[in-house]
């Protein structure tokens, strides 16, 4: 596995389900007062121990009190044939090849990434077997985190990005597994125009707290649900919501520092 390539065998541990080892890389907090562990699942075939992982995310949450705990998502369900934001940055830079006024260009680009219409033409490749059985596996590594994270004082909290994120949104509102203090969904989507239209209402029923957050950058799978997750939420009397914009970040540490200070807000704001 790639996390065994990259990191010495003292780095990482092993939960065993049904006979398999599950690694994960578990890191103590670097406070005094320990506020509780976060488990922080990133998106379907991201690496955890990568820049597009939460490893960098882990460092800044040790800092301010939490024990963190990084999963790997698990690796089946689906591989999209057709992703949304792959088909509007080409057809950005065909368009681009062909006109040269550079106003023309920047409307071009905001009507390409805000206005297209991506349920016309993506194609998913999810069934219904690899669906469950996802979901299933994400389930128990969750609840093993949940056993490991009774080892430590204070609150647990979940942190997941993408489709990951929209997986345990549907997971806690049908209450398949108990609800953690709270919960971080990170540009939750699914390549999927049924699941994905679903996703608004699934995080308003969560039990819990939700932090909601997206970035102008995100997928169109995920932009298209942005609004109708405040809404949901809203009508929905959700409390403890809160929906935030990422601002973008010419690095990734500027990024997870920033990203860090908005969930330590929201935390500091319910007061944990």
């Amino acid at each position: 596995m790639d996390i065994q390539r990259g990191l010495f065998a003292d780095a990482y541990q092993n939960f065993d389900i049904d006979g398999q080892p599950i690694i994960y890389v578990l890191q103590e907090n670097t406070t005094a007062i320990t506020r509780g562990v976060a488990v922080m699942i990133a998106d379907s075939g991201i690496p955890i121990v990568g820049q597009e992982g939460f490893s960098a995310l882990a460092n800044e949450l040790n800092k301010v009190g939490w024990v963190t705990i990084l999963l790997q998502a698990p690796d089946i369900g689906f591989i999209p044939t057709f992703s949304p934001d792959v088909a509007i940055e080409e057809d950005v830079k065909t368009a681009v090849a062909k006109e040269t006024d550079s106003s023309t260009k920047k409307q071009m680009l905001t009507a390409s990434n805000v206005d297209r219409d991506i349920s016309q033409s993506a194609v998913t490749t999810i069934d219904k077997q690899a669906f469950a059985e996802h979901e299933q596996q994400l389930v128990s590594h969750l609840q093993a985190a949940f056993e490991k994270s009774q080892e430590y004082p204070g609150f647990f909290l979940v942190i997941s990005k993408g489709t990951s994120a929209a997986w345990l949104s549907k997971i806690y509102a049908e209450k398949t597994l108990d609800a953690p203090n709270a919960f971080v969904a990170i540009s939750p989507f699914w390549p999927d125009r049924e699941k994905n239209q679903r996703l608004p209402q699934w995080i308003a029923n969560t039990p819990m707290p939700v932090l909601d957050l997206y970035n102008s950058r995100d997928n169109g799978w995920s932009q298209t649900t942005v609004s109708q997750r405040e809404i949901a939420s809203i009508k929905s009397l959700k409390l403890q919501y809160r929906q935030r914009e990422l601002l973008g970040f010419n690095t990734y540490h500027q990024y997870n520092v920033y990203l860090s200070k908005e969930i330590y807000g929201w935390l500091s704001h319910m007061g944990w």
